[in-house]
């Protein structure tokens, strides 16, 4: 594989969900569960962060006070310009130095094998086309480098998974495009990378419809 040209990088930018509504929701809709432990399970996950960093779908900025000191490079991507005006905006105040490009999780625009980690956090829910994703971040990450997430998959617990199934439709119209029931660790190793889950958490974190939390660690297999 290569890196997609800049066409492709911009084409599917475009099509991520997001308003400048939802970007100034985001944070105050995710503040009871940062305080009830989010926010420390990103502190604790990115102190495996080393090396050159790529974190995906940055978002508004919620992990960046906590990546360790230290690292060779850290590159933020993050399609939507709302949110991406928001990520700006919150490095500059934390002063966190760091490449900041406007690029969909499906279309990365870097060389193979470019990165030592990669993050990922509540992401993947509103990923267009997953698989796709999940081999541009095989593709960027080096030999022996290491994916770090965190995600909210769909419920094993039948009653709650069988909401989130009936729901998608309407919670992704009001949600960016999240995709309650994913089953992302599935796809995580279905595109050739070995799990390690370091916590799930099914407290209230999170609405039902949008928990269990799963935290761990991907590397290629």
């Amino acid at each position: 594989m290569s890196a997609p040209d800049e066409v492709e990088v911009e084409r599917l930018a475009d099509r991520v969900h997001g308003s400048g509504l939802s970007a100034r929701l985001y944070d105050p809709f995710l503040w009871w569960g940062e305080k009830g432990g989010l926010s420390k399970k990103r502190e604790r996950l990115l102190q495996a962060a080393r090396g050159e960093v790529l974190e995906i779908g940055a978002g508004t900025g919620l992990n960046l006070a906590h990546y360790p000191s230290g690292l060779k490079r850290l590159v933020l991507t993050e399609p939507e310009e709302h949110k991406a005006a928001r990520l700006l905006k919150k490095a500059k105040e934390l002063g966190v130095e760091a490449e900041f490009v406007r690029a969909s999780a499906e279309a990365l625009p870097f060389d193979d094998e470019s990165f030592d980690t990669i993050v990922a956090t509540l992401v993947f829910c509103t990923v267009g086309e997953p698989e796709q994703a999940i081999a541009e971040l095989r593709r960027v990450l080096r030999p022996g480098g290491c994916w770090l997430f965190i995600e909210h998959i769909r419920s094993d617990r039948p009653a709650i998974g069988r909401i989130q199934d009936r729901i998608r439709r309407p919670w992704a119209s009001v949600a960016d495009g999240c995709q309650c029931n994913r089953r992302t660790i599935e796809m995580i190793e279905a595109g050739g990378f070995t799990v390690e889950l370091k916590s799930v958490a099914d407290k209230a974190l999170m609405p039902p419809v949008a928990r269990p939390i799963v935290a761990g660690t991907a590397r290629p297999g």
